[in-house]
């Protein structure tokens, strides 16, 4: 026989029992205990380890048994056999395949399904939730990373004028609004914010100078705008903030964290290559060459080698291969 502590279901009285098979019956009895119940009525909870296993029964009453070998013994003499589930996550190899294939399906969510869950989101997010993180953004970057441009008025007006007569392919924004800033940490840079507004730096017109170029490289951060670049990678980098934003309307994760993704954001080499090829269709379309995205991208290059320690290489994967491809349009 099996000893077992045996609860009724209705107090918390705890009664010494013993159990045995009795024909098609499990037989219980003990203290104040004689009962019998069907083999077929008897629900045995799965194994975890060494801890106790309970026998529960219809009437909510239900027995637990330590000695987990001599309980072995009673359910094979009872011809019960433990669920798949129970028996699979007993054996190692098992166990070890379900790690390698959760760990298998972390990386390919990572990978595959956050991307393309964030680009979902940032083609269906309103447009008053990225005006509101832009602006927050920047916000917060006034007065510490950027500094109020040194480019004379005029100059900044003939500039957002060129940059506005552009054609631009269908579903471009052509009237997307430039914001002039200088930064001695950025340098010679430009960069979308999640609403399509580009912030570009006093160090890139000075160093690049010649308006053609510095237009192919605005022409290249409309297409991060035009492909939902900046907001993509905000939400990839705050998954919980994406879905707050998106199903709850919370916007404060992402406003929280929109400052520092925007200083910090490595575009991929897909998204390069995606606002690479639109630019290069701005400026076919506007009968101009390609290369002089190219040329652009060449002169920042240098410019940050030498003065940032390849930041914009950093920020900009694969220039050279860039460089090669543009050219070759």
């Amino acid at each position: 026989m099996l000893s077992a502590d045996y609860f009724d279901g209705r107090s918390t009285r705890v009664r010494v029992v013993h159990l045995e098979v009795a024909g098609e019956d499990l037989k219980i009895t003990g203290e104040d205990i004689d009962r019998r119940v069907p083999l077929t009525q008897v629900k045995v909870d799965e194994r975890l380890g060494r801890a106790p296993r309970r026998l529960r029964f219809a009437d909510e009453a239900f027995c637990v048994v330590s000695d987990l070998n001599a309980l072995d013994a009673l359910l094979s003499s009872m011809a019960h056999r433990d669920g798949w589930v129970d028996r699979v996550q007993r054996r190692a190899r098992f166990v070890l395949l379900s790690l390698a294939v959760c760990a298998a399906l972390a990386v390919a969510a990572y990978v595959w399904g956050l991307p393309w869950a964030a680009d979902i989101g940032a083609s269906r997010m309103p447009a008053w939730i990225s005006v509101k993180i832009s602006d927050q953004a920047l916000k917060a970057l006034d007065g510490g990373f950027l500094l109020p441009s040194r480019i004379a008025a005029d100059r900044q007006q003939a500039l957002m004028a060129k940059f506005h007569a552009l054609r631009l392919p269908e579903g471009g924004n052509a009237k997307a609004e430039l914001l002039f800033r200088r930064s001695p940490q950025l340098g010679a840079n430009a960069f979308t914010l999640p609403d399509g507004r580009i912030v570009l730096l006093d160090d890139l017109i000075t160093i690049v100078g010649d308006d053609r170029q510095i237009l192919a490289a605005l022409a290249h951060e409309a297409g991060h705008a035009h492909g939902h670049h900046g907001m993509r990678i905000l939400l990839q980098s705050s998954i919980v903030g994406a879905f707050l934003a998106f199903y709850v309307g919370d916007i404060s994760s992402l406003l929280a964290v929109a400052p520092a993704t925007l200083m910090q954001a490595r575009y991929s080499r897909e998204f390069e290559t995606q606002a690479d090829d639109y630019g290069a269709a701005v400026l076919k379309l506007n009968g101009m060459s390609p290369a002089l995205l190219a040329d652009a991208l060449d002169k920042l290059a240098k410019s940050h080698q030498e003065t940032a320690g390849a930041r914009y290489l950093s920020t900009h994967p694969a220039t050279v291969e860039r460089m090669r491809h543009l050219r070759s349009l």
